[in-house]
């Protein structure tokens, strides 16, 4: 993406933010500068660009003369000595340059001449070592980095007190890059399948974490994919043959056990629950109420567990929910005990989430009866019908007809009805899951879970059968699969919506592991879930001898602009600024966004939602260059969209009033929406040199 695209957001802003920053001289710098005014005892007022400080000159200076400074002390006053003579001011640049260089006795290559040139035009002080470690750097750079992009790292690592040294020069270069990060990960997929090197068990673990990238709907794929066989299997007009295909894929992906045929499937997800089939929170909190302290050891077990694994809890939430468990001693407690303990976990869910998580859905209810004893008709169905009028996924005719099912069955046995409502509740949540993919129930589970728990599949919120199902069907040559595969991937691109892309980029930064070294220090994560990410696994690829230097040159290119995002991140006094690169691939589709945003912190260390700055920065497929800034003051929203494309404008209009109302729900005001096309040939500043500053109504501003 070409940065002098960007230009017109620039020009619009620049005269009404205040770049300069507080100067932090270091001794040995080098810097040009003019002597505004002199005080007794050699002291000198000194401008370095638009920044005035008092130092002490070794020697009497003249006023108004622009001379090269070097810092030869900072304390207790910083003292200055002259390291040129008196620079013409109507010189050249290349003139100034040259005498600067001469004074530092610095060789005049044209990599020098050109960091020295740079650093002059924007006042950027500069040692001696620096230059020429600088120069070692630019004279080393990979192909497709232009000059420009690294005078700007450079920039970033002076500004930052980094070391100039080679990973640093990389990290910063790749992290202020907007585009190209799905391609290089395509070439270490490509690398992966070629390098035979490398041992089978770490190549599948790379590239079974690039498919979780390259596929973040592949989840709710394999839902749909399993809804369409469901349907198939239930089918009376379905041929026998096309049956079995269907009933050995599910075999062969663990949701049917092997024993499975057409004839018995049904039964085998009848057989109830397996012990690892408990699901939910909830569920497993209903388990052990009723069990004996004895049996509470291994489902609270498998409660901690389940607690590590949920994705609905942050850190802290699991940390607070597992100190209350630990007060559970095999050998001490009694059954009033267990009750206490499953009342303080059920309570604290309770305040962390307005999720009712004590009540069982209505699928672990069915999967959880014993068809057995007919006293127990009247609360069993009590408890469903409950169930299933709270079902949020369900439409009013679905529970209807299920409530009626129950309604007629006073004449029935327990185990005539649990096969009958089995069979309607595989029917409703197949439809859902084929038509609603992302949508969840009160409980947060979706429609997919709920079939894969009716199938009695263990861990049914384990994603990775469904994962296997949609490559495996993907794989396949039977006409009639690829069109069941087809069908499922076109649902699923219809039902795609804000939620279900927010989710595709939560779900993409984890899979990164972007993160990964801060989650190391929390003492509640999940060490074997972190080690998956692709951070840690590049980080190990890197230390393994078997790797090509291919592979491994691909992997340090990757690990390099996860690193530059996190170093162009951080905080500025009050102001704090994130920078994230997303690769996101939708059905073929690849995008290369990268969200920045700048914000200012809260006296209590929070973000002030009331005032940011967010800018996306997107290639699409239809749109190509896109830049979409956001400004937030006082929680009015202004949203300016760069675009060429002329008809952008009667595209956006009719979604403008979905955007207010969006907006006005999270207590939000739009402004207004404005389109506007990139100005050419202007100067222009990318990321790597953006700088913040409060305006006068105490907002954010950011120039990009």
């Amino acid at each position: 993406m070409a940065y002098t695209s960007f230009s017109s957001i620039q020009m619009q802003q620049n005269q009404s933010i205040n770049t300069q920053q507080p100067v932090a001289l270091k001794q040995g710098q080098v810097f040009h500068g003019t002597i505004k005014q002199l005080f007794p005892d050699n002291q000198a007022e000194v401008q370095l660009g638009g920044h005035r400080f008092m130092a002490k000159l070794e020697v009497p200076m003249q006023a108004g003369n622009a001379h090269y400074f070097q810092v030869t002390g900072i304390e207790p006053d910083l003292q200055l000595k002259v390291v040129s003579g008196p620079i013409n001011q109507t010189g050249t640049l290349t003139q100034q340059i040259n005498q600067l260089l001469d004074s530092m006795q610095l060789p005049k290559t044209s990599e020098m001449q050109q960091i020295a040139a740079y650093f002059l035009k924007e006042n950027v002080p500069m040692s001696k070592e620096q230059l020429t470690q600088a120069e070692q750097l630019v004279k080393q750079l990979p192909a497709g980095i232009t000059m420009k992009d690294a005078l700007q790292a450079l920039q970033k690592i002076i500004d930052l007190k980094m070391p100039m040294q080679q990973d640093t020069f990389q990290a910063l270069i790749q992290g202020g890059m907007k585009e190209g990060f799905t391609q290089t990960l395509d070439a270490l997929r490509q690398l992966l399948q070629q390098d035979t090197s490398l041992s089978p068990a770490v190549r599948e673990k790379l590239l079974q974490q690039l498919q979780l990238l390259a596929k973040p709907f592949e989840t709710e794929t394999g839902g749909a994919i399993l809804a369409k066989i469901i349907q198939s299997l239930t089918d009376a007009n379905a041929s026998p043959t096309d049956k079995n295909i269907l009933i050995q894929m599910l075999k062969e992906v663990g949701i049917l056990p092997k024993n499975a045929n057409i004839f018995n499937w049904t039964t085998n997800a009848m057989q109830g629950p397996s012990v690892s089939n408990f699901n939910s929170l909830g569920q497993l909190l209903q388990q052990i109420q009723m069990a004996t302290p004895k049996e509470a050891v291994v489902l609270i077990q498998q409660l901690q567990t389940a607690i590590t694994k949920n994705d609905n809890l942050t850190d802290t939430q699991k940390a607070e929910l597992q100190q209350i468990l630990t007060k559970f001693n095999a050998g001490q407690t009694s059954q009033q005990t267990l009750q206490t303990l499953v009342k303080d976990v059920q309570g604290q869910l309770g305040r962390m989430s307005q999720t009712h998580f004590t009540e069982p859905s209505t699928t672990q209810l069915l999967q959880n009866i014993q068809p057995g004893s007919q006293k127990d008709m009247p609360e069993f169905i009590a408890q469903l019908k409950g169930s299933i009028e709270s079902q949020s996924l369900m439409s009013a005719p679905q529970k209807e007809a299920l409530i009626n099912t129950l309604a007629n069955s006073t004449q029935q046995s327990m185990q005539v009805l649990v096969k009958e409502l089995h069979g309607q509740l595989m029917k409703v949540f197949s439809q859902i899951a084929e038509q609603q993919p992302f949508k969840t129930d009160e409980q947060n589970i979706t429609a997919k879970q709920h079939l894969m728990t009716l199938m009695n599949v263990a861990n049914a919120t384990d994603d990775m059968k469904l994962r296997e199902l949609t490559q495996i069907a993907s794989k396949s040559a039977e006409p009639f699969i690829q069109q069941l595969v087809s069908q499922a991937e076109q649902n699923v691109h219809n039902a795609i919506d804000s939620k279900a892309l927010e989710s595709a980029m939560k779900q993409t930064l984890q899979h990164l592991g972007l993160s990964y070294e801060a989650k190391l220090l929390n003492k509640t994560a999940d060490i074997q879930q972190l080690a998956g990410q692709l951070k840690p696994q590049l980080l190990s690829l890197l230390q393994d001898p078997s790797a090509s230097d291919t592979t491994k040159a691909v992997a340090e290119q990757i690990v390099a602009r996860m690193n530059g995002m996190q170093y162009l991140s951080g905080e500025n006094g009050p102001q704090h600024q994130i920078i994230m690169q997303i690769p996101l691939e939708f059905f073929g589709r690849k995008t290369d966004a990268t969200l920045q945003w700048n914000g200012r912190m809260k006296d209590d260390g929070k973000i002030d939602a009331d005032y940011a700055r967010v800018l996306f920065y997107l290639q699409l497929n239809s749109l190509q260059e896109t830049v979409i800034d956001m400004q937030v003051q006082s929680r009015v929203v202004t949203v300016t969209i760069y675009n060429e494309k002329n008809q952008l404008k009667e595209l956006a209009e009719p979604l403008k009033n979905a955007l207010k109302k969006g907006l006005l729900s999270h207590d939000y005001q739009l402004s207004g929406v404005f389109m506007k096309k990139f100005a050419e040939n202007q100067p222009m500043k990318s990321t790597l040199t953006a700088k913040n500053s409060k305006d006068d109504n105490g907002g954010v501003d950011i120039r990009i």
